[in-house]
């Protein structure tokens, strides 16, 4: 049975998991951060946009979508050696991103991309990278519930003995 995504907790789990990830980055947030008064090295999070993906159709009459995210890496220009400083965070966030499903109901996470970012030209005094992945979520409930009649025998039949009448030619399943 699938399981539906909110959209909240995906945000919170991702949040919760680089934040284990990274205790020494005092902001984490996502699209609430006041930019202006914002303390670094920051991580900011943001869901960009969710694309349409029928391949992967979950049979659930969920949506299957292909999500796409950014983490932002934020540090301050006078930050000692922060050109390398902002790329070994940057790598080590890739690495902590790859493969991860945040303990939610989704494929494993693909980085597609580690490197600059122009961010917001008011906080020129930054240097900027980002982490992006995308990750399949299926969105919305399954119809499959799980409500209903659970069998209590299963019959397994063989081509051309199958079907009424030929229930003599089934093999029961019996639980072990």
């Amino acid at each position: 049975m699938a399981r539906s995504i909110d959209l909240d907790d995906f945000h919170d789990a991702v949040k919760l998991a680089i934040s284990g990830s990274f205790p020494t980055v005092p902001s984490i947030e996502d699209y609430d951060a006041d930019r202006k008064d914002l303390v670094v090295p920051a991580i900011l999070i943001e869901l960009v946009d969710m694309e349409a993906d029928p391949e992967s159709d979950p049979g659930t009459e969920q949506l299957p979508v292909v999500s796409k995210w950014v983490a932002r890496i934020i540090m301050s220009f006078r930050t000692e050696n922060v050109k390398r400083e902002i790329r070994k965070l940057a790598g080590s966030l890739g690495v902590m991103v790859h493969q991860n499903r945040w303990g939610m109901p989704a494929s494993p996470a693909q980085v597609t991309y580690i490197g600059p970012d122009a961010f917001d030209p008011e906080l020129d005094k930054f240097e900027v990278w980002a982490v992006e992945w995308d990750q399949q979520i299926d969105l919305g409930q399954s119809v499959w519930t799980g409500e209903g009649i659970t069998p209590e025998r299963v019959m397994i039949g063989y081509a051309p003995e199958i079907g009424p009448g030929q229930e003599h030619a089934y093999d029961s399943m019996e639980e072990n």
